[in-house]
């Protein structure tokens, strides 16, 4: 909507924009948030994993594979995914350039990086996947600390962008009031 059909519009009528905006936003952010933090651990769980065994033999492989690890890294995923998406939907129902977004975000932000190191156990993966060729037994464990850190890294430097677009935003925002 632009701002000349804004300044044509009741109180009454822009009032009911504005929950109509959040109420979308609130829903487009649930659905975002829950396909990651939800979708795909569920389909790991549920999917791939019980079906993993036909796959190999599509490809005719003899390898025996032994989720050890990985079920209990995607349960983790998925149980500490459904405060993620309560927390990504109300980041989203808040308009941008609002104090309430910015606030929101560095929330969203902050759980975010607990989320990634309670589900990466802190980057220790040891005894990810057993693997088992002609009678020759494989464990895959992974300690990705580094990796994790630098990631955490990323994403706490990504402060300085939320507080960018909330400066960029901000007056907008406030014309709008």
């Amino acid at each position: 909507m632009s701002k000349k059909d804004k300044r044509e519009m009741t109180q009454e009528e822009e009032e009911v924009h504005i929950k109509k905006v959040r109420i979308l936003g609130f829903i487009a952010g649930a659905i975002v948030a829950a396909v990651f933090y939800i979708g795909i651990p569920y389909g790991m769980i549920h999917y791939v994993e019980p079906n993993f065994d036909t796959y190999m033999e599509q490809f005719n492989l003899d390898l025996q594979i032994v989720w050890t690890n990985l079920i209990p890294l995607f349960e983790r995923w998925l149980y500490a995914g459904v405060p993620m998406v309560v927390l990504g939907a109300l980041t989203w129902s808040c308009p941008k350039g609002s104090r309430h977004r910015f606030i929101m975000s560095v929330i969203y932000l902050a759980a975010s990086i607990v989320w990634l190191l309670y589900v990466l156990n802190f980057g220790d993966l040891s005894n990810l996947i057993s693997v088992t060729y002609d009678e020759n037994t494989f464990e895959l464990g992974i300690v990705l600390t580094f990796l994790l850190y630098l990631m955490v890294l990323f994403r706490a430097l990504k402060i300085l962008i939320l507080f960018g677009v909330y400066k960029d935003r901000r007056e907008d925002y406030l014309e709008g009031e």
